[in-house]
């Protein structure tokens, strides 16, 4: 993997799956989660290629009322949130649901 690769935001081959399958595979919601991913690692510093940015419009331009901020703050409650000590989940109960 060359650093170019490195530093992208998509993998190999995806910049393209986006603008021409994204819409299509992808739900309201997916689509605004990955357009808010990404606009999060263009604010943490990440330089967006062209081919990245044309990929992101593309997205932005089919979500109407998208509000990154509001995905931001729900997925940092997610994640910030103490544990609830009443739920208790094995690891291979885990496994069952990945499959």
């Amino acid at each position: 993997m060359t650093d170019d690769e490195q530093d992208a935001v998509f993998n190999p081959g995806q910049v393209e799956w986006v603008e021409k399958k994204g819409a299509k595979d992808l739900d309201k919601d997916q689509r605004a989660l990955l357009l808010a991913m990404v606009q999060l690692e263009a604010e943490n510093g990440h330089e967006l290629r062209p081919d990245e940015c044309s990929a992101i419009e593309s997205l932005a331009s089919q979500l109407d009322g998208f509000d990154a901020q509001e995905i931001k703050k729900a997925i940092a409650k997610m994640v910030n949130q103490p544990a609830d000590p009443k739920r208790k989940t094995s690891w291979s109960e885990l496994k069952k649901h990945i499959r």
